[in-house]
């Protein structure tokens, strides 16, 4: 069972490192609108840029914060009638509903990374303003960030698998 801890370790860590990186994206959007601000209010000069950039970095956040959510268990849950079973009938419903959404991941990667690939091959730009930045760059996030949600995915699976079985992990801290 020690490889299987280490490889859970592992994934939290990965899990963990995801989410701390991307929260500094909040900065970046502050500085960013905080700049956009000033130059429309202060100098009457307003960027073509700061909107599309914010929102490029706000898409890339929030679907990259899913993953350290995911790790948290921080997802809605409706728990009343959850928190009613057993700690092993849970553990056996976790691994169910975690399978199924494991598979529904499957089919949205494969869509993503089409769609990422697609983006790749025409090298495309956005048209949503003057500024036409390359967005093939952040359309990658999606496939990327649906890849680290099976990875946890799989880890909680194997989690409440032990707990199903009534076996022990050896947790490492």
């Amino acid at each position: 069972m020690s490889t299987l801890s280490q490889y859970l370790a592992f994934q939290d860590r990965i899990s963990e490192w995801v989410g701390k990186t991307v929260s500094w994206m909040c900065l970046a959007m502050i500085a960013v609108l905080g700049y956009e601000v000033a130059a429309r209010y202060l100098f009457n000069s307003p960027t073509s840029w700061a909107h599309e950039s914010t929102t490029m970095l706000y898409g890339t956040f929030c679907i990259l914060a899913g993953v350290y959510t995911h790790r948290h268990h921080g997802h809605v849950k409706s728990e009343v009638i959850y928190n009613l079973f057993s700690v092993r009938t849970r553990a056996i419903m976790d691994v169910i509903t975690g399978s199924i959404g494991l598979v529904v991941f499957g089919v949205f990667f494969v869509i993503t990374f089409n769609y990422a690939a697609e983006s790749w091959a025409i090298k495309e730009v956005s048209s949503k303003s003057t500024w036409g930045p390359i967005i093939y760059p952040f359309k990658s996030v999606l496939p990327l960030a649906i890849a680290l949600m099976m990875l946890q995915s799989i880890a909680g699976i194997i989690r409440s698998l032990v707990v199903a079985l009534g076996m022990q992990l050896e947790e490492k801290s």
